[in-house]
């Protein structure tokens, strides 16, 4: 159980609104279904096979709330998320058949006016007090549900009480052509009754088709991708996101993502970064339910280096024994003992007041060094932004940029 749900009360729990769901829902089905056939409605049998689609989503929820308590082990180590998809499955191919038998019953009862001998709906006043009752129980869910997903915030219950208002609707539709039968319009009944199988037929869809994408692994659209890929691509050593892979599980998004790093790490180092950037990532993103992430390095390596410097004359600027004052900060690339790249730029930096060191820490992690030299150590500020940034330090007594160079030109050959 998350911490969100450990603060709600008893009736915002999801298993409590999603029993809750599904009592009412069984109790409309099987209230509506029996005065459909009673009445001889087509209508309101059609009523009741759209709280049927409403029952799978309650029995979906509830296998899924069921399952994410258990942990994946060696033969499911995914979980058990996509049991109910197979579930789904199968009762979004009875949805199917039983649209077949609505629409079929539709279209023959509107041929029996033509030929004069119309179909006879059974009306009473107990069937429009069972309409009315029917319709203000689905009013109560829904507002019900509204409450309580200004509380939670949780895209689940939204779109259960959405669904929720369109059933009213459809209740409403119902109750019109009750009223409609009463001044001899039998066939609004026949004609409501397909109109409300169109609506049961596109719910019925897309149970399937989610069902059948899920099952068969296939990659879904995430609404939020890019701004995911933003995320990985500017975190500290990650060179490039090679991958990215969303999939559902049930209702569970999980993401699959191969990183390139900018060298060769320790696999504790690794292992801290995949961490970090996992706790950052479901942070930004909470519907991403689980995270994996393939690290491996770039083939080709490429060392980035950062110097504070005192002026900018190239390879022979003059290293600035003072991180926060330094005016320039110089930073080159190197590969395979060969200088690629070197570039001076002013300290962005130098004239602010508070915090000079860790705005300068941030900024070069965004940079994605690899390695930084200092005249003297750092404050304990700016030594944990590099820190958790996995930046390598070292304290040097070279006193000119060229000095450096040549020393990790020595070291890489």
């Amino acid at each position: 159980m998350s911490g969100l749900e450990k603060n709600l009360k008893f009736y915002e729990q999801p298993i409590f609104i999603n029993l809750l769901l599904l009592f009412f829902n069984i109790i409309l089905f099987i209230s509506k279904l029996l005065f459909g056939v009673v009445t001889r409605s087509v209508a309101l049998q059609a009523d009741a096979f759209d709280n049927m689609t409403d029952i799978v989503m309650s029995v979906s929820a509830l296998i899924a709330l069921l399952f994410t308590r258990k942990k994946p082990n060696e033969k499911f180590p995914y979980g058990y998320y996509k049991l109910e998809n197979v579930i789904s499955l199968f009762f979004s191919m009875f949805i199917f058949f039983t649209v077949y038998n609505i629409i079929i019953q539709s279209i023959t009862n509107i041929s029996t006016i033509f030929t004069g001998q119309p179909s006879v709906i059974h009306i009473s006043p107990l069937i429009f007090l069972f309409l009315i009752i029917s319709l203000m129980i689905s009013l109560f869910l829904a507002f019900y549900l509204k409450k309580i997903r200004r509380k939670t915030e949780s895209p689940i219950i939204e779109s259960e009480a959405r669904e929720k208002l369109f059933d009213c609707l459809i209740s409403s539709s119902v109750l019109i052509s009750f009223i409609g039968t009463l001044w001899g319009l039998n066939i609004l009944d026949s004609i409501i009754g397909l109109i409300i199988a169109v609506f049961i037929f596109k719910g019925g869809y897309d149970i399937f088709l989610i069902s059948i994408k899920t099952l068969l692994d296939a990659v879904i659209e995430f609404d939020k991708k890019k701004e995911l890929i933003k995320t990985i691509e500017e975190y500290p050593r990650i060179r490039s996101l090679e991958s990215l892979q969303v999939r559902s599980y049930g209702k569970y998004i999980f993401i699959e993502a191969e990183i390139i790093l900018n060298k060769d790490m320790t696999l504790s180092q690794i292992r801290a970064l995949k961490d970090k950037l996992s706790d950052r990532i479901k942070a930004e993103f909470p519907e991403i339910f689980k995270l994996i992430l393939l690290a491996r390095a770039q083939e080709k390596q490429i060392l980035k280096i950062a110097v504070p410097v005192s002026n900018n004359e190239g390879i022979n600027s003059k290293i600035f024994s003072h991180f926060g004052e330094a005016p320039y900060f110089a930073f080159l690339e190197l590969q395979e003992g060969l200088l690629l790249r070197l570039v001076v730029i002013p300290n962005k930096f130098i004239n602010e007041e508070k915090r000079k060191g860790i705005l300068i820490s941030e900024w070069l992690s965004t940079e994605k060094i690899d390695k930084l030299y200092l005249a003297k150590e750092l404050k304990k500020g700016p030594q944990l932004v590099l820190t958790n940034s996995l930046i390598e330090m070292e304290i040097t007594e070279f006193h000119q940029l060229n000095e450096i160079l040549t020393n990790e030109l020595k070291s890489n050959q």
